[in-house]
């Protein structure tokens, strides 16, 4: 449970150009909040870490409301379509089942995400398609993902509304950690020297834009 450690204090939350803090914007998150993040090319996940963080410290919030002795793990799962998948471990995304393999294709990548109850679903800021995905699928993911955003692998997205940044040391090495969960190519080599210029020693802040479902189905 590394980021168990971390309080509502260590983040700092602008919602529509509004400060807010931590307990506020996370109020209605319940400890059975399920979160998805579609990263097709394994690392641009890292690009939404600061507001998975949030979430997982909001997770681990419910269960300190209750007591101080608990031993548990949120269900959040990220959608990586390269072999073998990058391991989120030290982002609480644990244990690696949860690091879910989906084909180049919207439909079984809804499938997936559906199956596992995803509540709150994240997707890369890309041009949107018209992905071919079942109207059964379609009301499935209706009648379970509450909210969406789109976030970017940079961790900054145009208009958006949402900014979170994370007050803690450890984001860097977190993050390298996920980069050497699998073999290193040039590309994952590229990515690991722009991530260590972007996070800063002391935090890193990050934008997203909320959207509704049908917008980030188009992204799948």
């Amino acid at each position: 449970m590394h980021i168990s450690k971390l309080r509502g204090t260590d983040f700092e939350i602008e919602w529509r150009g509004e400060p807010v803090t931590h307990a506020e914007f996370f109020a209605p998150s319940r400890e059975t909040e399920r979160v998805g993040i579609v990263a097709p090319h394994r690392f641009e996940a890292i690009g939404a870490i600061t507001l998975v963080m949030a979430y997982v410290t909001a997770f681990y919030d419910r269960y300190r409301e209750r007591s101080t002795e608990f031993f548990a793990y949120p269900d959040f799962f990220t959608f990586q379509r390269e072999v073998p998948c990058a391991d989120y471990g030290m982002f609480d995304i644990w244990p690696s089942h949860k690091n879910v393999h989906v084909p180049r294709d919207a439909q079984q990548t809804a499938e997936a995400i559906t199956d596992r109850g995803v509540t709150v679903l994240l997707v890369p800021d890309e041009s949107v398609r018209d992905a071919a995905i079942a109207p059964v699928e379609r009301e499935s993911a209706r009648r379970s993902v509450k909210r969406c955003f789109a976030y970017s692998g940079t961790g900054s997205v145009r208009s958006s509304d949402l900014s979170v940044e994370c007050r803690s040391g450890s984001l860097a090495n977190f993050a390298l950690a996920v980069f050497d969960s699998v073999p290193v190519d040039r590309t994952a080599q590229q990515l690991r020297e722009q991530w260590l210029q972007c996070v800063a020693a002391d935090g890193l802040r990050q934008s997203f834009r909320e959207l509704d479902l049908h917008d980030a189905l188009r992204r799948l």
